[in-house]
């Protein structure tokens, strides 16, 4: 039996919004790699002002302890040069900050951190040697002493990108050690001592990588068990409030409908009772496998609410699309063809649909979009069953509206 019932009227069943049909069920955000390299990003850059503002003070200070050898002239440009690659990396954290980076974007912030992070490794490498290539032993020494300080500052944030920091390690000490074993004053203790500092610190950055790494997909996982049902893979039902909250937002502001189908399967006690709960953990993943393959539209989203009940979120969808994305569904788990226990109305499993849409105003809360569906759908059961039933547009107008109906009726 049947088909698409209104209850008061009958709707037309049309492609919603005329195009393709919907969806959602993606799958958990923030597992997949693009969630992955935002997190970290996000990590990096919120940090990221610290960096550039201890390598600008490093550079300050090898100025004080190494000045009797310097000229002004000299003085003068290591700053500038300090200090416009520190506020060139400043003014990239804050851009990053402020912007709204799409996904296609994430390995070009990366880029544009690790080659910032490269420019001030150099700026440090060939710099000091330039500065004290003719300087005592000890000014060399107090040089690289700093210049370690410079190149740790960074450990923090680059050791967690792997390989990033190794090649900091290499930018900023190959003119060192070059100076130290092949320039006019050798100092081969010197040199030993920063071979072992950067052997020491690319081991630990790839210890630091691992750790952080291992770290991260422990959050992401925690994050994505919060927000979605273990069983069906489908969002849950926080997930689903949060989500039913931006989009009512956002209908707000559009001046544009929200509509909402939940469904759930006929007599799905009698199922379980005969097939057992492994049986119907079975039909549960089965219709929502059928579900996720059939909502398919961008934004959209299918969410296990509880039990053996579904819901289907349609932003920007007009009733009539909403019932026609309901009946298909409908349609579509009737066609699985699973046996239904004996004696059930039907001989294979289906299921009941209510719908709504409503446009959102100052006076309705998201909460009447789940009330109203949710007494459609216990009309489609009181209807015999495998049937969708669209709420009337006149109880989507306010909760004033429908007082006002329900005292004329």
């Amino acid at each position: 039996m049947s088909a698409t019932r209104t209850a008061g009227q009958r709707q037309p069943v049309r492609a919603p919004g005329g195009g393709a049909l919907p969806a959602a069920g993606e799958g958990p955000p923030d597992t997949n790699h693009a969630g992955y390299q935002r997190r970290l990003l996000v990590d990096l850059y919120r940090r990221g002002a610290v960096p550039p503002l201890l390598s600008l003070l490093c550079a300050c200070g090898l100025l004080g302890l190494i000045w009797p050898s310097l000229s002004w002239q000299a003085a003068g440009v290591w700053l500038t040069v300090h200090g416009l690659i520190s506020v060139g990396r400043l003014m990239l954290v804050w851009r990053f900050n402020r912007e709204r980076v799409v996904e296609a974007r994430l390995a070009q912030w990366r880029g544009y951190y690790v080659n910032a992070a490269l420019v001030a490794g150099l700026a440090w490498g060939i710099g000091s040697v330039l500065l004290v290539a003719a300087a005592s032993h000890v000014q060399q020494l107090l040089t690289w002493v700093v210049l370690c300080a410079a190149v740790l500052v960074e450990f923090a944030a680059l050791a967690r990108l792997g390989r990033a920091f190794a090649w900091l390690l290499i930018a900023a000490l190959v003119g060192p050690l070059a100076l130290s074993l092949l320039g006019p004053q050798p100092l081969p203790a010197a040199a030993g001592g920063l071979l072992l500092l950067a052997l020491s610190s690319a081991l630990a950055g790839a210890q630091l990588h691992r750790t952080y790494i291992d770290g991260l997909q422990l959050q992401l996982e925690f994050a994505r068990l919060a927000r979605f049902d273990q069983l069906t893979g489908l969002a849950n039902r926080r997930h689903f409030d949060e989500t039913l909250a931006g989009e009512w937002q956002r209908a707000l502001r559009l001046r544009s409908e929200v509509a909402l189908v939940i469904f759930d399967v006929d007599e799905f006690k009698r199922y379980n009772d005969h097939y057992g709960h492994p049986g119907g953990d079975a039909c549960l993943r089965r219709l929502a496998s059928a579900a996720r393959e059939l909502v398919h539209r961008h934004g959209d989203l299918v969410v296990r609410l509880g039990g053996e009940e579904f819901g289907v979120l349609l932003p920007l969808t007009p009733a009539s699309g909403a019932s026609a994305v309901a009946d298909l569904l409908r349609q579509a788990i009737e066609g699985l063809r699973l046996p239904h226990a004996p004696g059930a109305t039907h001989p294979v499993v289906t299921i009941s649909a209510g719908v709504v849409s409503l446009r959102p105003d100052s006076g309705v809360h998201p909460e009447e979009l789940v009330k109203a569906a949710d007494a459609a759908l216990y009309q489609a059961k009181g209807a015999g069953r495998n049937c969708v039933i669209t709420a009337p547009a006149v109880e989507q107008a306010s909760p004033v509206a429908r007082r006002l109906r329900e005292v004329l009726s």
